[in-house]
């Protein structure tokens, strides 16, 4: 289970920013905060799918999978015979169906993560000079002090830290391994003991202070 804020006990969150006088006025006036596209981030592989390819050999699975392909998720265009034979090929060979869960179906899923998913990453330390350099304009920026009793901010998720990111079997998954995909990180980047606001609706802003976290705008 995802641990937040509140369960650790967190008081204050911080939020390193270049200066931007609107985004900040924003914040301060309106009370919402600008969340990023993940598509953006310093780390090409932070909210990137890892699928689990373990039982790729078993034709029933594979046939599952061809299955939810068909229902849920497009594969590049291609005619309606072609994508028949493309699927007749995925059931015949594990190393095809493998070969497409590692390219054109991760890379399916990642597209549909930037395109549903905004993030706010936080911070409980407000004076890390890696921060500043990385996120606030090499120390030219600003660090935002947030309230963590707060709704949004106690919701917070703890972002985890591991050599491997987890590999996620798509027709077996809950929500909460889905979540994972957006929590989960290199220990490169476990000095920032991150915590992050989820947004799912796509949009650039989420309100936060004292009002609920449903509240978009």
């Amino acid at each position: 289970m995802a641990v937040t804020a509140a369960g650790e006990g967190i008081r204050t969150l911080y939020h390193y920013e270049k200066f931007c006088p609107a985004h900040l006025t924003d914040t301060l006036v309106n009370q919402r905060v600008h969340v990023s596209n993940p598509q953006n981030f310093n780390d090409p592989w932070d909210c990137y799918p890892c699928l689990d390819t373990t039982q790729a050999n078993d034709p029933k699975y594979r046939a599952r999978w061809i299955e939810y392909i068909q229902q849920q998720v497009p594969l590049p265009d291609l005619t309606a015979g072609r994508r028949l034979s493309y699927e007749r090929a995925l059931q015949a060979s594990p190393d095809l169906f493998k070969k497409m869960l590692q390219t054109s179906f991760r890379d399916a899923i990642r597209n549909m993560i930037v395109k549903r998913w905004r993030i706010y990453c936080l911070s409980p330390h407000p004076v890390m000079s890696l921060m500043w350099s990385h996120y606030s304009n090499h120390h030219r920026g600003i660090c935002l002090e947030f309230d963590a009793s707060q709704v949004v901010f106690r919701d917070a998720y703890q972002v985890v830290y591991r050599e491997m990111l987890p590999a996620l079997d798509i027709l077996e998954m809950s929500d909460e391994t889905a979540f994972q995909v957006l929590l989960t990180k290199s220990p490169d980047w476990s000095y920032e003991n991150e915590y992050r606001i989820l947004a799912h609706d796509g949009g650039d802003r989420r309100r936060c202070s004292a009002f609920p976290a449903d509240h978009d705008q």
